[in-house]
């Protein structure tokens, strides 16, 4: 019997190599998006670290001047952190496709091994059969009324 071959091989190669593909791009968008969050923690807390700051030096009688100074500067890190949360955002969308594309590869790529296993399956059944048949023809020839049945 011929050894069992799936032509549909090199195809499911490529859809493991697709899959791979998908998994290393989700992996890229989720440290993408590890990162943004850490970044917006760092601006919370030097925003945080600022005002403290701020409330200090206002009960020692702050100059007008230094007082527009902090604000600015608050000012600035809350516009920093609003494009950071939109920029977390859209990470968030990003990740979020990025899964879909994987788990549509992998899907794919799993339908295309169980249509393998599956003929696998029947090759092995239909190896077992022609074996079973070749067998039984072998107990039938050596039954044959004018053959040499003594052992």
């Amino acid at each position: 019997m011929k050894r069992f071959r799936f032509r549909l091989d090199p195809v499911l190669r490529y859809r493991r190599y697709r899959e791979e593909l998908a998994l290393m791009a989700l992996a890229r968008a989720r440290h993408a998006l590890v990162l943004s969050e850490k970044k917006i923690q760092q601006i919370q807390q030097i925003r945080k670290g600022v005002m403290t700051d701020l409330d200090a030096r206002q009960a020692k009688r702050l100059e007008v001047n230094r007082y527009g100074i902090y604000r600015a500067y608050l000012n600035g890190l809350g516009a920093k952190m609003a494009s950071e949360k939109e920029l977390l955002a859209e990470i968030g969308r990003d990740v979020k496709d990025k899964y879909e594309t994987a788990e549509a590869k992998r899907i794919s790529k799993e339908t295309l091994q169980w249509v393998r296993q599956t003929q696998y399956t029947d090759y092995l059944q239909s190896s077992d059969r022609a074996e079973q048949k070749a067998a039984e023809e072998l107990v039938a020839l050596g039954k044959r009324p004018g053959g040499d049945n003594t052992p």
